[in-house]
């Protein structure tokens, strides 16, 4: 016991004599841990990365802030006298790195919070210098006064580029730029990453929800070739670089970097280091007596800062930010855009700027066909975190199959714009259909397809989930196998986003509304099978540590794997509303919900999309109709979506749907732009045939 004591006697010595020391180098090691993996997030959505950024986010700012007030009420010895000395460099700290300056998109909201905490933090940092560092050596406070400005200018940046940083700040100009600028430029990565900064007032337009209005000067010009044809795929590219500008504009110091002010705060910062290191390393030439270890941390504190800020600087001065700058200024600017061209075709910054590819996939008949065995499931029951559980361990992600990449997703979400385009100049269809455009033009606008596409939206992609996977195991007809694939995958993003992001999806978030069917499925399969082939049962128990951490540790997300016990799920989910049929009509599209009969009216919704299919008689694919429906329904969601749910996302690898937000306001915006010119032009060639008729008549007379 008495050993004990002593023991921690000693640690508590130790912590009252070097605390400050490790606090110091932690708050260090937090700055350039931040630096390095603060940007990743723009292109993943690790659970594991996002735990360690958070951490770090929250531990630099209150490692800084609970070490300066230690420093402002510790009584040192004049062994440690350069330990005041630190106290700018934890100014220098609260500035951040510049690749994140919020966590979350709340964090921009509280920049009036951080301006207090700035006041304060300053105060107490010019407190520490007077009491500690104002009688000592004249070229130490020197060192200190240098360093205090630069960490104020580092950390008045950051809060700035909060207060930029927020949506309800963002301003554009009211009318946008010129979508022809993208002709005059190449497909090239590098050249398309240019094109994105010079329409991302488009883009910020679309996040700060304000009308776009084209430029009367380019209204006026006479018509070139479609930018949309031009782009053709490219302008995913496109958006999703613009979409990267977007996260550096809201999570990162990009709103006030590469500004005229930005640049004066980064070379005075700079500027300031290097006075503070030369004049510490002159003092040091004339001074001795300092403590050895103290002295080492001053100068790692130094040099990293140094290091830092010419990072920092470099990083400013080579963007493609500056870059779009100096190819705005034109003329008298080419030998620096020269020099940042040929670093940026070394390093491919546009490559880093495009979206991950990959999506999220949740399926009802996956779930319900789990081991409720696994030691995951049962510690979330007894934890009572059952639905955490089954949205986090039972989800996946799709990238690409052999024959099915997104790349095939984002050509038919292409031309399904274009199709509905078209059918809006001939006004064929509305912009806020979610099915009935396509189920009109293939004339399967039915019953129950015509009820199916007009009742709350996540109940509508309950019952069209279901449908889709009763159809995918009754269908005896042929049918292309990228389109099953693509209609599956599709299926499975929108209930993804029904039951794991519900934010992401318009109306009320009811992230729920499938649990009701899924106990169904699950009581039936009971009395349908009882325990002998029932597919939902529970397999046994495997205490073999691999299994153990591989259940607790895997996504166990939609897979080929449990394809038999699904089609079993279907047949019996089929007979269970088989009694229906032909019976049961559609309800009203707006009456009560139809949570707890969902999987009646999916199966009575799969039954007259199977009719269709025969009456078709394989000349067309069903899978081409429902695949249509999941597309609008993409297409729906993506524009009702809040912008500020979309600009969540950026900071979590980004979402396909948005996307696919985002493409349609450049295709409506740029499809506006080309009927405006078409429209002038007509009227200008009536106004040239009145003119003409007119001189005409009075040739006549």
């Amino acid at each position: 016991m008495e050993a004990g004591v002593k023991e921690a006697g000693r640690l508590v010595d130790l912590w009252n004599e070097w605390g400050i020391q490790i606090l110091v180098l932690v708050s260090f090691t937090l700055q350039v841990f931040l630096l390095i993996f603060g940007g990743i997030r723009r292109r993943s959505s690790s659970n594991a990365l996002k735990f360690f950024l958070w951490s770090a986010y929250l531990l630099a700012d209150s490692t800084a802030i609970y070490t300066l007030g230690h420093l402002s009420v510790d009584d040192r010895s004049d062994e440690h006298q350069l330990v005041a000395f630190w106290a700018p460099f934890l100014l220098l700290h609260l500035g951040g790195p510049d690749n994140i300056t919020a966590y979350a998109l709340e964090d921009n909201t509280l920049w009036l919070r951080h301006l207090q905490t700035l006041a304060v933090q300053v105060l107490g940092a010019a407190y520490v210098i007077y009491r500690y560092v104002a009688d000592s050596v004249t070229l130490l406070l020197l060192a200190s006064i240098s360093m205090f400005v630069a960490g104020v200018l580092k950390y008045g940046e950051r809060i700035w580029a909060l207060n930029c940083g927020n949506i309800s700040s963002i301003t554009v100009l009211k009318f946008k730029p010129n979508p022809y600028q993208l002709l005059s430029m190449g497909t090239s990565e590098e050249e398309i990453l240019l094109g994105a900064h010079s329409q991302f007032d488009i883009c910020k337009g679309v996040f700060a929800d304000i009308i776009m209005l084209p430029n009367p000067s380019v209204l006026s010009q006479s018509k070139p070739r479609s930018v949309i044809s031009y782009m053709g795929e490219d302008l995913y590219k496109l958006v999703e670089m613009e979409l990267s500008l977007m996260y550096d504009f809201l999570y990162t110091k990009a709103a006030v970097i590469h500004t005229w002010y930005g640049f004066c705060i980064h070379f005075i910062s700079l500027l300031g280091t290097a006075i503070t290191f030369l004049l510490f390393q002159i003092m040091i030439r004339r001074e001795n007596g300092y403590n050895r270890v103290d002295l080492i941390i001053s100068y790692m504190l130094l040099v990293g800062a140094l290091v830092l800020e010419i990072i920092s600087v470099c990083r400013a001065l080579l963007s493609t930010w500056t870059s779009s700058l100096l190819h705005r200024r034109g003329r008298g600017w080419e030998w620096p855009l020269h020099i940042i061209t040929s670093f940026s075709r070394r390093v491919h910054p546009a490559s880093r700027r495009l979206w991950s590819g990959s999506i999220g996939q949740y399926n009802l008949f996956h779930l319900c066909t789990r081991n409720r065995n696994e030691i995951g499931t049962r510690l979330a029951m007894k934890l009572g975190l059952q639905d955490w559980w089954n949205k986090k361990h039972f989800s996946g992600t799709f990238s690409h199959t052999n024959s099915l990449s997104i790349q095939d997703l984002k050509k038919l979400v292409l031309k399904a714009l274009q199709d509905k385009d078209r059918a809006l100049q001939d006004k064929d269809t509305d912009l806020d259909s979610r099915g009935s455009f396509v189920l009109k033009s293939m004339e399967s606008y039915e019953d129950f397809a015509r009820w199916s596409v007009n009742i709350d939206f996540d109940e509508s992609i309950l019952v069209w989930h279901t449908a889709t996977e009763l159809c995918i195991r009754k269908s005896k007809a042929k049918h292309a196998k990228y389109l099953t694939e693509a209609t599956e995958v599709l299926s499975n993003y929108m209930m993804f986003l029904l039951v794991v992001k519900p934010d992401m999806l318009p109306g009320a978030a009811r992230n729920n509304v499938h649990l009701a069917s899924c106990e169904q499925i699950e009581g039936q399969c009971h009395v349908c099978f009882g325990d002998k082939d029932n597919p939902v049962a529970a397999s046994p128990i495997s205490w073999q540590p691999y299994y153990i951490l591989k259940e607790l540790f895997h996504h166990d997300g939609p897979n080929p794997s449990r394809i038999p016990q699904r089609e079993k799920l279907a047949e019996m989910v089929w007979g269970f509303s088989e009694f229906a049929l032909g019976s049961v009509r559609a309800p009203k599209p707006h009456g009560e919900s139809i949570r707890d009969s969902a999987n009646m009216y999916a199966v009575l919704l799969a039954n007259e999309l199977l009719s269709i299919e025969l009456r078709w008689h394989e000349q067309r694919d069903l899978f081409e109709l429902i695949l249509g429906v999941w597309v609008e329904m993409l297409l729906y969601a993506a524009k009702h979506c809040s912008q500020v749910s979309h600009a969540r996302q950026l900071s979590n690898g980004g979402e396909f749907i948005t996307i696919v937000s985002l493409l349609a306001h450049h295709f409506k915006y740029y499809s506006g732009v080309s009927r405006g010119i078409n429209n002038l032009s007509k009227n200008n060639s009536m106004c040239e045939n009145n003119n003409t008729k007119c001189e005409s008549d009075e040739n006549l007379v």
